[in-house]
């Protein structure tokens, strides 16, 4: 089975993006930064791994240079996928050695999903062919059908609060004159 890595530090983001891989048929591992992303990737030897950049311990970037730089993990294909859209940004990361760069912003999760198996396939994949709303695919392992993965995610997207656009009610305790801060979704 294909192994690849996840690194996002968005929990939400790595659980979405974790189960629509899964059923796509891959075997997901995560990590929330760049740090533990290193260690689980010498362990694990992951045949692909999807990085965030802005991410706390170690970037992306740094990551990625270090994968590069080391004998064991200096071939795993790698897909950075983050909100940095400048060029800059872009060369950085195939100067760096990305196999891809993906702007969150500008893709879709079908899209992102496309993107794995052309990186897995050497740019090889076949176009994706067209089926019906109705169709069901089973996958022999799981037992899980492709629509019920599909809605899974769905459900999960729909029901999130950072999803849907509306931030998370605060709670009193939340509320207080000493957290002033705001965040803008």
């Amino acid at each position: 089975m294909t192994k690849i890595l996840l690194v996002e530090d968005d929990s939400n983001l790595r659980e979405i993006y974790g189960i629509r891989l899964e059923a796509e048929g891959y075997n997901i591992f995560s990590a929330s930064d760049g740090e533990e992303a290193l260690a689980v990737a010498v362990r694990e030897h992951p045949d692909l791994i999807i990085t965030d950049v802005m991410m706390p311990k170690i970037s992306g970037f740094d990551m990625l240079d270090i994968l590069r730089s080391t004998p064991e993990t200096k071939n795993i294909k790698v897909i950075v996928m983050t909100a940095l859209s400048q060029d800059d940004d872009k060369q950085r990361g195939q100067s760096l050695g990305a196999d891809h760069y993906i702007v969150k912003s500008q893709v879709t999760l079908e899209d992102v999903v496309n993107v794995v198996k052309d990186v897995l396939n050497d740019g090889m994949t076949p176009p994706v062919s067209t089926t019906s709303a109705d169709s069901n695919t089973t996958d022999p392992q799981s037992g899980s059908s492709q629509n019920e993965a599909e809605q899974s995610v769905e459900d999960f997207v729909s029901n999130s609060p950072l999803m849907n656009g509306t931030p998370p009610s605060s709670t009193p305790s939340e509320n207080t004159s000493d957290n002033t801060q705001s965040t803008q979704l």
